[in-house]
């Protein structure tokens, strides 16, 4: 599935109840208190299991130790306070798939898949020897419905560039010749637009077609 850019890149760490108990006793009169430090101080103490603090914030409280206790016996370290505090990374936002697009590309899998089973079972059931797929007559006829297409292809644009070159000009007399010529390569290339996109469709039309006879249930394990 696609994913989105991460917004924030900062790593986040759950505090543990021992670091909670420190920063509200030892870091009362602390100046300089982060954000993060100040939401945990505030929040009611059922809430506090849900805040998150950052590397910074913890920079910050590693300052503030070695501070208050320079010098001191009783010494506490940052990595005592972390030692089971939840690590959180930062993660993308995964985009679901349009749910039209996953329908096809299922239906596109299980036709293919369908295929290549017939084109494996073929040799060994009767059944299935003689594919649609296989005839010549199955063949010239998808041949000549592709040579239609391009046929029409072909006159429509040959037809459009007439229109602008030679009928425009029998509405409106005494044209310039690259004028005209302007004018039939602009409608031939509108047409041509207009005749790809209906080609292509008409073609991903033939391709999805599955023939009568081969859609069959899949052998089962």
């Amino acid at each position: 599935m696609p994913v989105e850019t991460i917004e924030d890149h900062r790593v986040k760490f759950k505090p543990t109840a021992q670091l909670i108990d420190f920063i509200l006793k030892n870091l009362k009169s602390a100046k300089n208190v982060p954000d993060n430090i100040n939401v945990l101080k505030k929040c009611h103490p059922n809430e506090r299991k849900k805040c998150f603090i950052y590397l910074e914030d913890i920079k910050w409280i590693k300052s503030c130790m070695d501070k208050q206790q320079n010098g001191s016996d009783n010494v506490v370290y940052v990595h005592e306070l972390l030692e089971k505090a939840v690590l959180q990374l930062p993660e993308p936002k995964v985009t679901p798939r349009n749910p039209v697009l996953e329908a096809r590309i299922k239906k596109l899998q299980a036709q293919q898949d369908n295929r290549d089973y017939n084109a494996m079972t073929k040799s060994v059931d009767s059944t299935r020897k003689h594919l649609p797929e296989d005839t010549l007559s199955y063949q010239m006829k998808v041949m000549n419905q592709q040579l239609i297409a391009v046929a029409q292809f072909v006159f429509s644009v040959i037809a459009g560039f007439a229109f602008g070159f030679v009928g425009i000009e029998y509405l409106v007399n005494n044209l310039d010749f690259g004028f005209r010529l302007l004018l039939g390569i602009m409608c031939a290339l509108i047409i041509a637009l207009s005749e790809i996109y209906f080609l292509a469709k008409k073609l991903s039309e033939d391709y999805d077609e599955v023939p009568k006879g081969t859609v069959k249930k899949l052998h089962q394990e």
